[in-house]
């Protein structure tokens, strides 16, 4: 299945209808501006330290950005949305993940046809891509909910005391319709289902530990809930998630092209 690759935005942008070239020209530039200017350019400290905050100016739109010194050169990046960044992860593992799943379950042996020859690496290189692509979805959704829920929100609990440490399914199923004066849930309940089951994989995977039961195989309940896992459906949910509260959000590039990672194998040199 094809899979368009996703627009990368800024965390902030500013839509604009003039020239930015046209800003400066004929204004003359106050001295004191000009020294400050020339001291944050040639000095190790940042903008950020300073106090100011680092302007990208395009043709139609201005984004906010950073700078960073690091091996002596101070360079300036806009700020990218980490919630474009997790989903485009997982979209780029989609291709080779399915292809995976899919050779992985046709390829093994059963237990009526057990004379197939066993490759190890099958199941390793699935549960490589399936990791990555559940843990970046949960970052996701994550990253999302806190960059909407103010820093001055105190949620209190139902005897009135304040929850000192909210859990993802509390920001899913309060906080998030609280802000947003709705619910994912209302409208989409099979995705707000997969959502869930998304979240709970990413933490069975960041802390998983060996079974209790008397076994010699020690984590086949979580590798089994992976194998029959539907990776597609999931990026769709998440996807219908975020651009349920804000539209758009993640979008896919007009040029219709899918990116995707693969995997390179170099000789020893």
């Amino acid at each position: 299945m094809h899979l368009t690759h996703i627009k990368l935005k800024p965390t902030t942008k500013i839509d604009i209808d003039f020239n930015p070239s046209e800003i400066t020209k004929g204004v003359e530039i106050p001295e004191e501006s000009q020294k400050i200017a020339t001291e944050v350019q040639n000095s190790k400290k940042t903008s950020d330290e300073y106090g100011y905050d680092v302007m990208i100016l395009f043709e139609d739109n201005i984004v906010f950005g950073f700078d960073v010194f690091h091996f002596g050169k101070k360079i300036v990046l806009p700020e990218l949305n980490p919630v474009t960044i997790f989903y485009s992860n997982a979209v780029m593992t989609h291709k080779n993940l399915v292809s995976s799943q899919k050779s992985l379950i046709e390829d093994s042996p059963t237990l009526k046809n057990h004379r197939m020859l066993v490759d190890p690496k099958k199941f390793g290189n699935f549960f490589q891509l399936a990791t990555n692509c559940i843990i970046n979805l949960q970052a996701t959704i994550e990253t999302y909910a806190n960059s909407i829920i103010p820093e001055d929100y105190n949620p209190i609990d139902k005897n009135g005391e304040p929850i000192k440490k909210l859990s993802l399914d509390y920001k899913i199923n309060t906080v998030i319709p609280e802000i947003k004066k709705d619910k994912f849930k209302r409208v989409n309940r099979k995705d707000d289902n997969i959502i869930r089951r998304i979240i709970s994989l990413r933490n069975d995977i960041i802390h998983l530990k060996p079974s209790p039961e008397k076994t010699n195989t020690k984590y086949k309940d979580l590798y089994k809930r992976l194998i029959k896992f539907d990776y597609t459906l999931a990026i769709f949910a998440v996807r219908n998630f975020v651009n349920f509260y804000d539209s758009d959000l993640i979008e896919e590039c007009s040029c219709g092209k899918e990116y995707y990672y693969d995997l390179n194998i170099m000789d020893k040199e």
